[in-house]
């Protein structure tokens, strides 16, 4: 199945994503360094984050999780030209590489980079810091709740908070598999059920060129 899952996805991404110079660089300078593309998002999931930014009209993004910056090109083309991407990696090798890469890019919204513990470094922002309209996380699942609770502080209501990579084929309902990993994606659903601060969350599984997974979105109140 596997294998019918990619060839959909380069199906799809053949007639539906149009190919884009900075995005191949990005990929090509990824492999070129010796990193695997599997951390990355599918293009027709980052077309996903591209059309939900493009949708509501977002100015302020805010990601957890750069690996190589593909994601944020993404979110990035979406914004305005005054558009700004606060992007935070926790691994110096990553975050090197995904500098080098927004670098690479040249492209014209403010993306700044922070390299540390993600907890860390939202809990050391402002208080006044202007809320994030989009909110895309894609870190260590373990500490998703912890993720979900500090990003809530700098949301507004109508931002949208996207999830990635919260079904892990499966194994969130396999009551036998306890990794931390596993237990943080199931803490972030119990979080998500009736939250105060939400207005609406779902969750979908997707099947494809990175496996079975899936992802879960949710509007700030």
């Amino acid at each position: 199945m596997q294998q019918l899952w990619s060839d959909i996805d380069a199906y799809i991404e053949s007639t539906l994503i149009p190919e884009d110079p900075i995005l191949i660089q990005t990929l090509k300078n990824t492999e070129d360094k010796g990193f695997p593309d599997h951390l990355a998002v599918a293009a027709n999931q980052g077309m996903l984050l591209q059309m939900l930014i493009q949708m509501n009209q977002c100015k302020r993004v805010l990601e957890l999780g750069t690996f190589a910056a593909y994601s944020t090109m993404w979110l990035a083309r979406a914004l305005p030209e005054d558009g700004y991407i606060l992007t935070i990696e926790g691994r110096d090798t990553h975050a090197a590489l995904g500098q080098e890469n927004i670098d690479r890019a040249g492209l014209p919204q403010h993306i700044e980079l922070q390299v540390g513990r993600a907890a860390d470094i939202l809990k050391a922002l402002p208080t006044d810091v202007e809320p994030f309209d989009f909110i895309f996380i894609d870190a260590d699942k373990q500490n998703y709740p912890e993720y979900l609770e500090l990003c809530l502080k700098y949301a507004r209501s109508g931002t949208i908070i996207f999830l990635d990579n919260v079904i892990r084929a499966g194994d969130i309902i396999n009551p036998e598999n306890v990794k931390p990993s596993i237990e943080g994606i199931r803490e972030m659903y119990r979080l998500m059920q009736n939250h105060p601060r939400l207005l609406s969350s779902t969750a979908l599984q997707t099947v494809g060129s990175k496996g079975h997974d899936g992802f879960a979105m949710a509007i700030v109140k």
